[in-house]
């Protein structure tokens, strides 16, 4: 029984899985849809659903793969603003490139560039895949943001966030607390 869930977990990664070896030198085109079950995978990950296509163009060369990713969809994220949960879109264009060596100098190593040995036959797309449609993901996650519709936020939850909010007229008057006047004198002189 613990076999056959080992094999249907990795079986999900191994959809991003590129053969390499057999393929001619030029160019191969794959298409990739990452959804729901990809991300359950990630087990710290924030996301929890997604409809993201990917579509990868590799150049296979002689000791070299240059691929070039375009991913474009949709994820769902928490609202920063009302913690509900809500789509917003995504879209990544990147560019990797896979050296095929048997010895990597430490000057040489560069942050888009991979280096895999050159009796490799396969390539794990599936974590580059992933960071990329996090990090293409807007610092803050609110309704309203990416054509998004504002007036999906949690009612209920802004009302209360406004209330514990602190207001200007409260912090005017703790600007004018006069406990504090006596210090200020002695900045003045």
């Amino acid at each position: 029984m613990r076999d056959v869930f080992l094999e249907t977990v990795s079986s999900i990664l191994n959809r991003y899985i590129v053969n390499f070896k057999a393929l001619k030198q030029g160019e191969h085109i794959f298409n990739f849809d990452v959804d729901n079950d990809f991300f359950a995978e990630f087990k710290e990950s924030e996301i929890s659903r997604a409809d993201v296509s990917v579509n990868l163009v590799m150049q296979r060369h002689s000791n070299m793969l240059e691929l070039h990713f375009s991913m474009e969809g949709e994820v769902e994220v928490a609202c920063d603003r009302c913690l509900d949960r809500f789509f917003i879109p995504i879209i990544y264009n990147g560019v990797l490139f896979v050296r095929l060596s048997d010895g990597i100098l430490e000057e040489e190593k560069v942050d888009d560039v991979w280096y895999i040995n050159s009796n490799e036959q396969e390539l794990e797309l599936a974590q580059y895949i992933y960071e990329s449609i996090c990090l293409s993901l807007p610092i803050q996650r609110y309704h309203g943001i990416l054509s998004t519709s504002e007036e999906d936020c949690d009612k209920g939850m802004m009302e209360r966030l406004n209330s514990m909010s602190v207001k200007d007229d409260d912090k005017k008057e703790s600007d004018n607390d006069s406990r504090w006047d006596k210090l200020k004198d002695l900045l003045k002189n």
